[in-house]
């Protein structure tokens, strides 16, 4: 077989592994890192092919932990200030999407993802449906595709009955995509419906703690999302207060191998003990956080750093598209910038937050999108001579390696 050599020289190759090199090399043999270092290092290749990135930054590809491919279709839309009231909407929204609606939409989201950077992306299957966990194959987006599912007060039962029946229906690993499982939120599914969820052995996801409305509901019992169920027809009096941080409530399922918990925008210091001793990787999307408000009632910012000084696994997500500012493109790059242009934070953190950390917690290999010697998912050039650069400018990534090469 014909062997393929290529030195991809840049202003900047760097990783979220701790990897930094300025100016920077990368040594390919069919498509797979030899080394990479300064080009001093690597030295002349006389059989390489060089492909050469000035002011460019090269990385490896993204990783987006959470997203809702099927929601791409709706487009940006407003936030009108109550969190129940949205919900409703995307429910409606959502419900009369036929089959091949929902395939589209998630099949335009999987360009997007690509137009983004993104090797590996965790999205929630919404509502009960399968045809994202096959748009994702035919579009060829690896990662986990998991599959949402409902179910509160006497439903349980029978939800249990057709998640079962739903995952047996479908091959669990096929072209690079797993079948994983999301009980939507602790206000939407109950303790019987998260724990079947849990014993299946499938990746997990779940949101946690994403409003205020839910604290109230897990805590009381009531409140906002007491309504939205008996609007929706679900309430029942077996639904009662559980006196308890929805964190604390969940801690069986955040637990599970390969649990990934969505959002967690209010949470103590306690929850984040919790977080960081069950290994759960947290999902942030931050334009989604910035999207509804947070924080409300005196309540801190998000905690990501103190999640991460803790040690939990914290992650990028990008929720979905109604909540995006960036509609030509699906990316965490864009929420890396957010963060930078907020918080100032440290570029090499945020990458590991954008790459190897959503690996883990999607169970993807990290080397895949770090720069060891050996396969991995594709390379990007980001224009700009650093990454601090990178992240105040709005350019799209370029793909030198991958599947938009």
């Amino acid at each position: 077989m014909n062997e393929t050599t290529q030195l991809v020289v840049a202003s900047m190759v760097f990783d979220g592994a701790g990897r930094c090199h300025a100016p920077g090399a990368i040594l390919l043999q069919n498509e797979r890192i030899v080394a990479s270092s300064s080009p001093q290092d690597i030295g002349a290749v006389a059989e390489a092919q060089k492909i050469a990135f000035e002011d460019h930054v090269v990385t490896p590809a993204l990783v987006n932990a959470h997203s809702h491919l099927d929601l791409t279709h709706i487009g940006p839309l407003p936030y009108e200030g109550h969190f129940a009231d949205w919900l409703g909407r995307i429910l409606a929204e959502r419900a009369t999407t036929t089959r091949q609606g929902i395939r589209e939409s998630v099949l335009q989201g999987v360009a997007l993802s690509r137009a983004g950077g993104t090797a590996f992306a965790g999205d929630i299957a919404g509502e009960w449906s399968l045809e994202p966990l096959h748009a994702m194959r035919l579009g060829g987006l690896p990662g986990v595709s998991y599959l949402e599912v409902f179910g509160v007060g006497r439903r349980q039962a029978g939800s249990i009955e057709t998640m079962q029946s739903m995952i047996d229906s479908v091959q669990h690993d096929a072209d690079g995509v797993r079948l994983g499982i999301s009980p939507h939120a602790p206000f939407t599914c109950g303790p019987e419906l998260y724990a079947a969820a849990s014993r299946l052995g499938l990746p997990l996801s779940t949101h946690v703690a994403e409003s205020l409305d839910e604290l109230q509901f897990c805590r009381d019992g009531d409140g906002a999302f007491a309504e939205l169920l008996k609007t929706l027809n679900v309430w029942d009096d077996s639904i009662t207060a559980q006196n308890a941080h929805p964190v604390q409530l969940l801690a069986e399922t955040l637990a599970a191998n390969q649990c990934v918990a969505a959002h967690l925008n209010y949470v103590g210091d306690a929850e984040i003990q919790v977080l960081a001793e069950l290994g759960t990787t947290v999902a942030y999307c931050p334009r989604s956080s910035a999207y509804f408000g947070p924080p409300h009632n005196g309540h801190p910012p998000h905690r990501y750093r103190d999640m991460l000084e803790a040690g939990v696994n914290v992650a990028l997500g990008t929720d979905s598209m109604v909540c995006l500012d960036t509609p030509e493109r699906i990316s965490v790059l864009d929420e890396m910038r957010y963060l930078y242009r907020r918080d100032g934070g440290e570029s090499a953190s945020l990458l590991r937050m954008a790459t190897v950390n959503g690996a883990v917690g999607l169970g993807v290999d990290p080397s895949l999108v770090d720069l060891s010697p050996g396969p991995i998912a594709g390379l990007l050039a980001l224009p700009g001579r650093t990454l601090a650069d990178v992240l105040v400018r709005n350019d799209p990534p370029l793909w030198i390696m991958g599947p938009m090469r």
